[in-house]
């Protein structure tokens, strides 16, 4: 693990303290998680942004199948 020092608002530190309390953890553990969650949403929101760009690549307008006739009219 790396050390580093934050400074955070007086609510944002209530809200941490509070939490640590709740679950019997550290403030710095209830950081770590807050991080952790914040990543793993990222990352779904990225890898379902990727899903969603190739599935609307392979959909298009019907008459793509009858490309000459638009093309040509």
């Amino acid at each position: 693990m790396k050390r580093t020092q934050i400074l955070v608002k007086e609510e944002q530190h209530d809200y941490l303290v509070q939490q640590a309390a709740v679950n019997n953890i550290s403030i710095s553990e209830v950081i770590r998680r807050l991080i952790d969650k914040r990543i793993t949403e990222t990352i779904a929101t990225q890898s379902r942004g990727g899903i969603d760009m190739a599935e609307s690549a392979a959909e298009g307008p019907a008459e793509y199948t009858n490309h000459d006739e638009v093309l040509y009219r």
